[in-house]
């Protein structure tokens, strides 16, 4: 009983946050966790700590969404610094390789760039938080045991060049890009300098999107601000995110601000959306998807179209509503029906 209690108290959203350069995705985590006073918070894809840009970060019942918000493709910014290659793929690391890009490099850019769309077969960081042997893959790294991980697929969708520039020996590429889960934009920009033949590195990445979110809603967060901290043991980096400068660092403004810009968990899931009607058909519907129980897919009591959508989201007719089941969809034609796969949101059924 007490757990139903804490769970219908807390609030349960999707926040888009506008990381800053330094902090890293858990700083934000932890930050969003004090001001809400909300254990239950998880980020749905980290970005890297000198990265900027979009967070998606679940807070309560919404963390259930974190499965489905990860796999989503992403949209960044990103500028590939041609002439230097680091031991981190970015800017942080220690310079590897240095050599002077050649006159008229600039020409041959944007072929290898376009050369680079589709799936290719490369190797992630060693600097990076992927799992080896149980340990992250940058641990390894740091104590000299890893310099490079096996190749896996990474897709890139969309590669937009934008302007390029020479800096005395070195070029910088601009490029707005669309990439697949698990494609690490570090290893395009050592892979564009590969096909150039010249080292390279990622010298600065903003997210833009991820699935259908961005920082263009409406409801995304402005910009959070970091302030650095007394580095910590190891000489590693802490900081202090703080929020607008007119909010103070008072922790029930910050509270109220961000619970503002919560986006309901039904208009965050990236999947096709079913409304249950407000009648009891509705609400019948709904009581058996939250208690277990398949119903037919074309339930008189639910409204909208799955399409060929292999899983959809069913919720309450009223935006804002408490409500939010994840269904898988079985069987074909008329014998076609949802199978509650997870209960994100308990919804608020009448008697």
């Amino acid at each position: 009983m007490s757990r139903r209690r804490r769970d219908d108290s807390e609030p349960a959203g999707v926040l888009l946050v506008d990381k800053p350069a330094g902090p890293t995705s858990h700083d934000v985590v932890g930050f969003v966790r004090w001001a809400l006073g909300v254990r239950r918070v998880g980020h749905c894809g980290t970005l890297d700590p000198a990265a900027t840009g979009l967070l998606v970060v679940g807070v309560g019942a919404a963390t259930k969404l974190v499965p489905y918000l990860t796999g989503q493709d992403k949209g960044y910014r990103a500028v590939f610094s041609l002439g230097r290659r680091t031991t981190t793929g970015d800017a942080q690391g220690e310079v590897l390789d240095r050599r002077p890009c050649p006159p008229g490099l600039e020409e041959r850019v944007p072929p290898a760039l376009a050369a680079l769309r589709g799936t290719l077969e490369l190797p992630p960081p060693a600097f990076s938080a992927i799992h080896v042997d149980g340990k992250r893959a940058h641990e390894l790294a740091r104590a000299g045991e890893l310099t490079e991980l096996p190749a896996r697929p990474m897709t890139v969708l969309r590669m937009e060049p934008g302007p390029v520039t020479r800096e005395s020996d070195r070029v910088e590429v601009q490029v707005t890009l669309l990439v697949s889960k698990g494609t690490y934009v570090r290893s395009l920009a050592e892979a564009l300098g590969q096909r150039l033949g010249v080292p390279a590195h990622l010298a600065a990445l903003h997210r833009l999107s991820s699935g259908a979110l961005s920082l263009s809603d409406p409801r995304a967060l402005g910009p959070l601000r970091a302030c650095p901290r007394e580095p910590g043991p190891q000489g590693i980096a802490r900081w202090r995110i703080e929020g607008p400068a007119e909010l103070g660092s008072e922790r029930e403004a910050l509270g109220a601000w961000l619970r503002a810009h919560l986006l309901d968990p039904a208009l965050a899931v990236p999947l096709p959306l079913l409304r249950a009607d407000p009648g009891e058909g509705g609400q019948r519907a709904l009581r058996c998807l939250s208690s277990g129980q398949p119903v037919p897919l074309h339930d008189p009591g639910l409204h909208g179209t799955a399409g060929d959508a292999e899983r959809v989201a069913i919720a309450p007719a009223e935006p804002g509503e408490p409500g939010l089941v994840v269904a898988r969809v079985t069987g074909e034609g008329l014998d076609a029906r949802l199978e509650p796969e997870r209960v994100v949101v308990p919804p608020a059924l009448r008697p």
